[in-house]
């Protein structure tokens, strides 16, 4: 009895040690030719020869026109590897997140090469050609998910749409999910991750009306998708980069993007807050119109902002009111005010080697001419005169020759009086 024992204890380890072996011997010695993302870098292939027979097989099933488009992607990629530009996001975007919120995110297009444009940072219009548009920032990687929705808003049944999740930089000729480290789902229902060939069948076809949700789980590089609130099984295991939301289509049609500012179609989601960021970030939104009305300041600057007065003239009658004078400051008088100047109560003089008429009276003290007079004018000063005198007349031999004036009638009359503030 004690002999059997034995003998089927050392048989069950031989069976336990042969299953143990061939385990390990199909986990790495045998080549699917596919992806496997829990081994190596995900979106890489295991087997590069099983890649090179399944190219050569796809190439010669593309036209002239998608030939030449992968060769120009795949030569792209091999020149801006995801890691040949700063991707992260750095103290300005932090920022700026934290200012704007969700926000934040918007779609920027490559005017040069994307035939698309983008309205409401958020709205996007696709025309005849294939391209794709990222967003300007990554998705965040401090909580356990993220999730964003698109909405089909408009498609046409013969345009394809891929919805996804690439690095930077991507041939933004090209749809998500054709080449390395980029997660797709379009709307003929295929999955595709470094597939440019062929797609997976993964869920139902995209109409027009439907809602598409990316989920992204950044401990575990997790993708998933959600189809008008019903979520899909995961898309990709293992993509721990900065990725970024990513639209493609190859013919017209709109999307509209939802990152958080408005409610999810997927329910849970919704209530536990999957968004980009929060709706409203710490800076202030702008006041409303009509705000301003019955403010004591802005009544007061109105009230002293600059306007010309009812006269209009300078010089003698008119004034300035809430304007700063080109004089300098000179001595004031009961009936000036601070902001106003009476030319009729300035007389111009000069010294004696001035060719004037004017008789010289020497300059008030603490007065500046020089920097406000012409170079021919800087040694004429200003003396204040009572409101009384007129300034003085000036004849010419054309004068005398012509005779009096018709209007001489009037100059034995005293001037208008001067305006006053306040009258």
């Amino acid at each position: 009895m004690p002999l059997l024992v034995g003998l089927v204890s050392t048989l069950g380890s031989i069976v336990v040690l042969t299953v143990f072996f061939a385990i390990l011997y199909l986990l790495f010695y045998t080549r699917q030719g596919r992806i496997l993302l829990h081994r190596g870098r995900p979106g890489e292939y295991d087997d590069e020869q099983a890649f090179l027979r399944e190219e050569e097989e796809g190439l010669q099933h593309m036209d002239d026109i998608a030939r030449t488009s992968y060769l120009q992607s795949r030569a792209f990629q091999e020149a801006n590897p995801p890691d040949s530009i700063p991707t992260d996001i750095s103290l300005s975007q932090f920022m700026a997140i934290q200012e704007k919120g969700v926000s934040a995110w918007e779609f920027e297009p490559d005017f040069e090469n994307a035939n698309c444009f983008v309205e409401a940072r958020t709205e996007i219009a696709f025309y005849d050609s294939e391209c794709c548009v990222q967003t300007n920032l990554p998705v965040p990687k401090q909580n356990d998910v993220y999730y964003w929705e698109a909405k089909l808003y408009d498609k046409p049944e013969q345009t394809l749409v891929s919805i996804g999740m690439c690095t930077k930089p991507y041939p933004t000729f090209r749809l998500p999910g054709y080449h390395k480290f980029s997660v797709a789902y379009n709307s003929l229902g295929e999955r595709r991750n470094n597939m440019p060939f062929h797609g997976i069948p993964y869920g139902p076809q995209l109409q027009q009306g439907d809602v598409v949700g990316v989920g992204f789980r950044p401990r575990t590089g997790t993708i998933f998708f959600t189809r008008n609130g019903k979520k899909l099984d995961d898309a990709a295991h293992g993509m721990k980069f900065n990725l970024f939301p990513t639209i493609g289509s190859n013919g017209p049609c709109t999307v509209h993007v939802n990152f958080g500012q408005a409610g999810f179609v997927f329910i849970e989601a919704n209530v536990k807050k999957w968004g980009l960021a929060p709706v409203t970030g710490s800076l202030a939104p702008p006041p409303p119109y009509g705000a301003e009305q019955g403010s004591i300041l802005l009544e007061i600057g109105r009230a002293g902002s600059g306007m010309v007065n009812n006269y209009g003239s300078f010089g003698g009658i008119g004034s300035y009111r809430g304007t700063r004078s080109p004089f300098p400051p000179t001595e004031s008088h009961d009936h000036d005010t601070s902001d106003s100047i009476n030319m009729s109560s300035i007389r111009i003089v000069s010294d004696p080697s001035s060719s004037t008429t004017a008789s010289p009276v020497a300059p008030v003290s603490g007065t500046r001419v020089g920097p406000y007079l012409p170079a021919n004018h800087r040694n004429v000063s200003f003396q204040p005169q009572p409101p009384s005198n007129r300034p003085p007349s000036y004849t010419s031999d054309t004068d005398e020759q012509a005779g009096p004036p018709e209007n001489a009638h009037l100059l034995g009359q005293s001037p208008p009086p001067a305006f006053e503030d306040g009258n």
